[in-house]
């Protein structure tokens, strides 16, 4: 279960988690309204989905969508059918590839600290680590020991503003992929699909929901909230590691969604706030 699996309605998702902060500007709502049944149309995909706002130094936040075609279950982990990827937009008009990075690119890209630019064509230096200087050979007897010459600097690697936003995407997902329990069943083929029968039964219960990582109750402590408001029978919930990220759960109408609005960056006092 990914993120962007839980959005099918993204009015639906922006209405209940407005008053979380969750909120677009009006023409951006309206373009989305259209933009995203074209492009899953353009694509062939099972939907297009709005997954959230990254935040950025300029102002000039990044509006990020993902084209979702469903999810096997193979040798007991979710695997992504071939058309899932994630795209970016200035607009809510016009979507542009986020292509996927590698383990290597994501550690370097990890090392970055400060926020998105705003900028695509910026590309971020992360310093290389200085080499370990070679061992000087042992003198001979009587002769001074030689000098030990300190290596080169290395050029620092460069990560695009692009990859640095693919990393910070991954990173939340792997975190707060969220779902209620019991959500979803797999075929006889390994293909995820809803399950026809699901409901939550206690969902003012962190229990009642899960990640990949497994259910909110065994997690570390302070690092979800759950707020159940009886009277609308609605269920939200918050990630404290990536503030930002707000899912809902609403017992009317038995629709799930969720959204990531913040600057990407992991909350680093986490652990000093537990």
């Amino acid at each position: 279960m990914t993120a962007g699996e839980m959005n099918q309605s993204t009015l639906l998702t922006l209405d209940a988690l407005a008053p979380c902060g969750c909120v677009l500007p009006t023409e951006v709502l309206a373009a989305m309204d259209v933009s995203l049944t074209l492009k899953a149309r353009e694509l062939g995909v099972k939907a297009f989905l709005f997954w959230g706002r990254l935040s950025t130094e300029s102002g000039a936040d990044y509006y990020i969508a993902r084209a979702y075609n469903g999810t096997k279950k193979l040798e007991g982990k979710i695997v992504p059918n071939p058309g899932n990827k994630f795209y970016y937009s200035r607009d809510g008009v016009n979507w542009l590839d986020l292509e996927p990075v590698t383990v290597e690119t994501t550690e370097r890209a990890e090392k970055i600290q400060t926020m998105l630019t705003g900028d695509p064509a910026h590309v971020f230096e992360v310093a290389q680590p200085v080499p370990e200087p070679e061992p000087a050979p042992e003198p001979a007897e009587g002769e001074e020991a030689p000098e030990v010459e300190e290596p080169e600097p290395l050029p620092p690697w460069e990560i695009t503003e692009a990859q640095y936003m693919m990393t910070r995407i991954n990173a939340i997902n792997a975190a707060t992929a969220l779902a209620p329990e019991g959500m979803f069943v797999t075929d006889p083929h390994g293909n995820h699909s809803v399950n026809p029968m699901f409901v939550v039964h206690r969902p003012d219960q962190a229990s009642a929901y899960a990640t990949p990582q497994g259910n909110l109750a065994s997690a570390v402590p302070g690092k979800w909230g759950v707020h159940h408001d009886s009277f609308k029978r609605l269920t939200t919930i918050r990630n404290f590691e990536f503030p930002g990220f707000f899912a809902y759960y609403s017992a009317v109408s038995n629709t799930v969604g969720n959204l990531y609005f913040g600057d990407g960056r992991r909350n680093e006092d986490l652990a000093f706030a537990v």
